[in-house]
């Protein structure tokens, strides 16, 4: 009998570990890895031909997930009304309403290093005392991001990116 419980056992735990590895490998998927540097380079020309009149329209926006390596510099502010106010009119229209409570409690973004080049992180409230625990000044950082993107008749641009998860390198 106690052969059996322990093939059993193990068999269940083999099948855990399985599904939770699909299910890390499905969620890991949908955050594209991509260069902040080239994107955040293609926006602001996008952005320019619109102000200029190359390209059609004068408000877009867009949302998207990327994952993002960087190098954790130490500092944090408070993060600005207008981005707020930018990251919950993208979210209305790509993301989802239950989202919304999470926006209406971001308070601060975090300072990090990518590609030689400083950019502030806005951070879910959830993430911030694990992150302070478990990262250190000059660590790397495996971001993962919400971008949200708003580009505004009057010119005004807004690329934010959201950390929805973090892994310490």
């Amino acid at each position: 009998m106690l052969k059996y419980s322990f093939t059993t056992g193990f068999l269940l735990w083999i099948c855990f570990a399985a599904f939770s590895q699909d299910a890390y490998e499905s969620w890991n998927k949908r955050y594209t890895e991509t260069s902040i540097t080239d994107m955040l380079l293609f926006e602001r020309a996008y952005a320019d031909s619109v102000d200029r009149g190359l390209i059609e329209g004068k408000y877009y926006a867009r949302l998207g997930l990327y994952q993002v390596e960087a190098e954790y510099l130490g500092r944090k502010r408070a993060i600005a009304d207008s981005t707020v106010t930018s990251i919950r009119n993208v979210n209305k229209l790509f993301g989802e309403k239950d989202f919304s409570p999470v926006i209406s409690r971001l308070e601060n973004e975090y300072l990090f290093r990518v590609d030689s080049v400083d950019h502030w992180f806005a951070m879910q409230d959830v993430l911030e005392d694990p992150f302070k625990k478990e990262v250190s000044v000059h660590d790397t950082v495996l971001l993962y991001c919400m971008f949200f993107n708003e580009h505004h008749e009057n010119g005004a641009l807004y690329n934010t990116f959201l950390i929805s998860e973090f892994r310490k390198e």
